[in-house]
């Protein structure tokens, strides 16, 4: 089998050339991730990802626009082994927002340990990846795909507000836990899941119920 003409036409790959598009792209995302390691995120230009492949620099611009577009690539590559490990906690019969909470709990173990997501994440690096990530229809594809169905099903249950959108609520998990994963949260404040329980599970509670438990603590 012999790559499709658009990789043969996108730059010289010498004598090893993809199978097709996919491969090509998997090949690019590997050169980054390596080029991430020796110089950092921030650092990597596109020309480092070409020398680090072996192609010529068009042949990076082929397959992806800018190097924002590679980090967002690598980092909802890597994304896929953190919501596996936090699956099974959406498989249970505990309240949505109790289930929120464990996935966000086992979902950030998982990227801890996920060489790449580090540094994604790391320091300074973790605020370029979100802006990145941001302005991304991939991201926001895999955000639907991961949070934003199971938050509308949650809305239509009764098991959280209403009042916004699916995916602004999706945008409020991902958002708490970037920064749960740069800056670790303060034992005062009852650890990550102390976080998690009384912001994030707090500010999706349905309005509802927050009135009345706001009712109830000034009776």
């Amino acid at each position: 089998m012999t790559a499709h003409p658009e990789v043969n036409r996108a730059g010289a790959w010498g004598a090893d050339l993809p199978l097709n598009e996919d491969e090509a792209r998997e090949r690019l995302l590997a050169a980054a991730e390596a080029c991430y390691a020796d110089r950092g995120p921030t650092r990597t230009r596109m020309s480092d990802i070409a020398n680090k492949a072996g192609v010529n620099r068009s042949t990076v611009y082929y397959y992806f626009p800018n190097k924002d577009a590679i980090l967002v690539s690598s980092f909802v590559r890597a994304l896929d082994g953190v919501l596996a490990a936090a699956d099974h906690c959406w498989r249970t019969d505990e309240p949505f927002l109790d289930r929120l909470v464990a996935a966000c709990l086992a979902g950030n173990a998982a990227a801890r340990t996920s060489p790449i997501i580090r540094l994604l994440i790391h320091n300074d690096e973790a605020a370029h990846t979100y802006h990145a990530a941001e302005h991304s229809d991939l991201w926001r594809d895999k955000l639907a795909e991961a949070l934003g169905h199971r938050i509308a099903g949650a809305a239509a249950a009764g098991e959280v507000r209403d009042d916004l959108s699916p995916d602004t609520l999706a945008r409020w998990v991902t958002r708490i836990n970037f920064s749960l994963m740069s800056e670790p949260a303060n034992p005062e404040d009852g650890g990550e899941e102390g976080i998690l329980r009384n912001l994030l599970a707090a500010s999706l509670t349905p309005r509802t119920s927050a009135v009345k438990r706001a009712g109830k603590a000034r009776d």
